[in-house]
């Protein structure tokens, strides 16, 4: 009788997130493959990956999914070993189906946002960035979303806008130090649109030292 019991209670009460444990589990193990394979070139100013590696991660990762169960974190993590491989429309792909999946994965709207900005396409870059500033109200990175936006703004030379958002990241924590010698800064900081308001807020907010690396 009483393995009957158990058995009816295996069958009528499901073991509960079964499918996110393994899919977590399986996460940690393809963003294992992907950290000890990949790493930043300074030469290259690009993540490279040891061959394979990618396609390696990606086989997991669509293997699982296809098997057990859909996951937020593994789309997210095909997308990105595209972006390894420089193959921007299908990581952009690939962020899309790990929103939908999670309209709230903060890290598949940042690299959206990141993609979108590299190929110019800045109403895009705007909405993506603005999703994660308001997905992350708060904490050690809560200062990024903000700063991000406020970029947009400056290569849209729209200068209110771009002050509305850095006042916000600064507000959470943003220090000018970030972009010291930064070229898209340097370029900011070259454009009459945006100059003015770039000393503005560096002489309230920042050292005449970072200016100077602007210059």
């Amino acid at each position: 009788m009483l393995g009957l019991w158990l058995g009816l209670a295996a069958a009528t009460v499901p073991l509960p997130h079964y499918g996110e444990a393994l899919a977590d589990a399986k996460w940690y193990a393809v963003d294992k493959v992907l950290t000890n394979g990949c790493g930043f070139d300074p030469q290259a100013s690009a993540v490279v990956c040891e061959e394979g590696t990618t396609s390696l991660a990606r086989e997991m990762a669509e293997d699982f999914q296809r098997i057990v169960t859909p996951s937020v974190g593994l789309t997210y993590l095909v997308g990105l070993s595209h972006r390894y491989d420089g193959n921007n429309t299908q990581a952009i792909t690939w962020y899309r189906r790990a929103i939908a999946i999670d309209e709230g994965y903060e890290a598949a709207w940042y690299d959206l946002g990141e993609l979108h900005l590299v190929d110019g396409r800045f109403n895009a870059a705007a909405e993506a960035f603005e999703k994660v500033a308001e997905l992350v109200p708060e904490g050690e990175t809560a200062w990024v979303g903000p700063w991000r936006r406020a970029e947009v703004a400056a290569h849209q030379q729209q200068p209110e806008v771009f002050e509305t958002w850095m006042r916000r990241a600064l507000e959470l924590g943003f220090s000018f130090r970030h972009i010291e010698n930064s070229p898209p800064w340097k370029g900011f900081y070259a454009d009459p649109a945006m100059r003015d308001s770039i000393e503005k807020l560096i002489t309230v907010y920042g050292t005449p030292q970072t200016l100077d690396t602007l210059r």
